[in-house]
């Protein structure tokens, strides 16, 4: 409970201006490369939150962690109509990828988004002008 306790506060600090986490003197560090997940880089807006594996991945064993599902993500990110909204600006052209034609809101976060790796654009596997609507997939 605690590892989701630090990332809402971390979310929060976000949203409503910075420093939650020192504030609250909460002990997250980010990973250093003594870390046993060195490894597994983390996207650069997670790592600005300091974040840790526990942060996402429950535990404190990685050999235990399991890849993580849409609603995880959700846990902080806030609903998929949240998400939605939040990319609204893409609405114009009917190009919300978070809210699509073909998915509305029910597609997996994972079919674009990775933390350990780079991200691909899902929609770019069918429409070759992607480009022209929104920027790299975070």
């Amino acid at each position: 409970m605690r590892p989701l306790f630090l990332t809402l506060m971390a979310l929060a600090g976000l949203w409503f201006g910075g420093g939650a986490l020192a504030e609250a003197g909460a002990p997250v560090t980010a990973m250093t490369p003594a870390s046993p997940a060195a490894s597994h880089s983390l996207k650069p807006h997670h790592g600005k939150l300091g974040f840790t594996c526990e942060n996402c991945h429950q535990g404190k064993d990685p050999k235990q962690y399991q890849r993580l599902k849409t609603e995880d993500c959700l846990a902080c990110h806030g609903s998929a109509q949240k998400v939605a909204n939040r990319t609204r600006f893409m609405d114009a052209n009917h190009t919300n990828p978070h809210n699509s034609l073909h998915d509305k809101l029910d597609l997996d976060c994972y079919e674009c988004h990775a933390e350990h790796k780079p991200s691909q654009n899902l929609c770019q596997t069918c429409h070759d002008n992607t480009r022209d609507w929104f920027g790299p997939t975070p």
